[in-house]
């Protein structure tokens, strides 16, 4: 009886979501413009681009997943809705679950795309594409994060930017000081590089990115509160 509320709430909001993006063409802009500029770029000089397939998706599973959870977020929590569905019972895990669902739906879309136009032939192997999925639930984990932080739609931007360029450019700083490889090796956005550049993983990748899944996770979980979700909407 439970677990099929639970697969009901959670089917109810995937269908709300798709039906909301469905009927916004700007996010659904962002999840193909950078398979897009990729393919672009590629036809223009594919000498220089055909071999940064691996920056390319990187970016794309950090900041796409991010910036549009953390919009949508803070998009229901200023209409509203957030508030609405938390006192109608559903939890937070059933939210990002139902909302999840469907964001991932469009982001393997994107993905297939960008292996269309050649940017995985380097790493072309199931085991990564579990790697790069898992970075994209993480960012959309920390997306969910910001939302909830953000007063409205318009301070998502100021957060979520400064957060992607950190994610991102943390790890290559191995590049200009090899000593500093703390990042490549711990974070969740560095292990996944150094796994699409080498075509290869240890149990030591697979153990830290499950670390930065669960400690995201669980930030997560105490940032929607159902308590402290009502207290500051109707604050």
């Amino acid at each position: 009886m439970v677990i099929n509320r639970i697969r009901l709430t959670i089917k109810a909001l995937a269908f709300k979501q798709l039906m909301d993006f469905l009927r916004n063409k700007r996010t659904m802009l962002i999840f193909f413009i950078f398979p897009a500029i990729y393919i672009i770029a590629n036809l223009i000089s594919s000498n220089i681009f055909s071999s940064d397939g691996a920056a390319f998706i990187q970016m794309y599973v950090i900041l796409v997943p991010l910036l549009v959870m953390a919009t949508l977020v803070a998009e229901e929590k200023e209409k509203g809705t957030l508030k609405l569905l938390v006192m109608s019972g559903v939890t937070s895990i059933e939210y990002f679950i139902g909302v999840t669902f469907v964001l991932l739906g469009f982001i393997i879309a994107g993905i297939l795309i960008f292996d269309m136009a050649g940017a995985t032939k380097n790493f072309d192997d199931f085991i990564i594409c579990i790697f790069i999925y898992v970075v994209s639930i993480i960012s959309m984990q920390i997306g969910a994060i910001i939302g909830r932080m953000a007063k409205n739609q318009t301070n998502v931007a100021p957060i979520a930017v400064p957060t992607v360029l950190v994610l991102f450019f943390l790890p290559n700083i191995e590049l200009i000081k090899p000593n500093i490889d703390f990042f490549s090796k711990y974070l969740f956005t560095g292990i996944l590089l150094k796994v699409m550049n080498t075509c290869s993983y240890t149990i030591h990748d697979v153990i830290w990115m499950a670390v930065n899944f669960l400690i995201v996770l669980l930030v997560f979980i105490k940032s929607f509160n159902t308590k402290s979700i009502i207290r500051s909407i109707s604050a």
